[in-house]
Formats: C-alpha cells, sequence, structure tokens
C-alpha cells in the first residue's frame, strides 16, 4: 500500500466515495474487504490503518454505511461532499502552461465587514492560486480563470460580491507583465 501522510488516505477514501457514489462493500461488514483492497494493503497493519479511517470517517458524519439487498455499501454523506470540496479548494491551481491571449483577468470584490472572514479568506486564497493584487481587493490573471473563481466564491458564500471582468489594458501592465513573466 502507498505511504499515506497524515490525512492523505482519509481524503482519498472521500475523494473515491464522492467520483463513484458509493461502494459496495462484502456481506461482513467488519472485514470491509472491497474497500480495503481498493487500497492494495500489503500486510495487515495497512488493512487496519484503512479500517481505521472507514470508523473514523463514519463517526464524523462524512460517510454512512447502508444495507442495499443485502450487502453493506459505503455512501458519502452531505457533510463528505463539503470536505471534499474543501480539499478540492485546497489543491486548486491556476492553468498557466498556455499561451496569453492578450487579455488581463480581473477579479475585483466588495465584501461587507459583516463577513470580515470570508473577505480575508478569499483574498488569500485569490493570492495563494497565483492572482496578482494590483489594489486591496482587485487582482489580475492574464489566462481565463472564471471557474476557479466562480468556485472560491461558492465555496465562502460570497459569490454575488464578486465581479470577474475580461480587459485588453490595464495601468499597470508591464509590472504584471513582468511578474507573470509574459
Amino acid at each position: 500500500m502507498k505511504k499515506y501522510q497524515h490525512g492523505e488516505l482519509t481524503k482519498e477514501i472521500l475523494k473515491g466515495l464522492a467520483v463513484g457514489g458509493f461502494i459496495v462493500m462484502c456481506l461482513a461488514m467488519p472485514n470491509l474487504v472491497q474497500v480495503v483492497n481498493l487500497f492494495k494493503p500489503k500486510n495487515s497493519h495497512d488493512r487496519y490503518r484503512v479500517k481505521r479511517t472507514l470508523r473514523r470517517l463514519q463517526k464524523n458524519n462524512m460517510i454512512r454505511i447502508v444495507n442495499h439487498n443485502g450487502r453493506d455499501v459505503v455512501e458519502i454523506t452531505t457533510q463528505g461532499k463539503k470536505k471534499v470540496l474543501d480539499y478540492s479548494l485546497d489543491d486548486m491551481q491556476l492553468n498557466t502552461k498556455q499561451k496569453w491571449d492578450g487579455k488581463w483577468r480581473m477579479v475585483m470584490f466588495d465584501i461587507p465587514e459583516t463577513r470580515k472572514n470570508a473577505r480575508n479568506a478569499v483574498s488569500y486564497k485569490i493570492k495563494e492560486i497565483g492572482m496578482y493584487p494590483i489594489q486591496k481587493s482587485v487582482f489580475i490573471f492574464p489566462y481565463p480563470c472564471k471557474d476557479e473563481i466562480d468556485f472560491v466564491g461558492e465555496m465562502y458564500g460570497i459569490r454575488k460580491n464578486i465581479i470577474y471582468i475580461e480587459a485588453t489594458h490595464i495601468d499597470s501592465a508591464e509590472k504584471a507583465k513582468r511578474h507573470f513573466r509574459i
């Protein structure tokens, strides 16, 4: 079995469930044979780690194990799906491997003080994924990124406060071009 760092096995199980919807297990739930075998355990310790992770996910309401037609089935819960979205947000990167089309993608937001935590999180995430700040709440990027910005806005519940613009000219373009090496 692959070496998993702390939390990675949980992440892999939840992502697999999110894609597949559910995993059918053998009749004897304590063995968790099919789920365990998906991770190709080399020894009893590896099998134990997978079983322990599944029990913890069930205890934390990330998955539910139900019986359908005599078979135990692992299903991801709404809470588990939210966790997968969090993982997706953590892994998000903007695509910079394309030829620049001469357009700047500008993201602006005006988020009320009552949503300060969301505003700070969005600002941090937008910088983290590679956008260049030209003002406190105005960022630019040379490649298409609308889907990613929509996703970030939806995750923090402030999509309606974010404006996405495509522009052919901005005043600070030379500094931004140097930053993005275009």
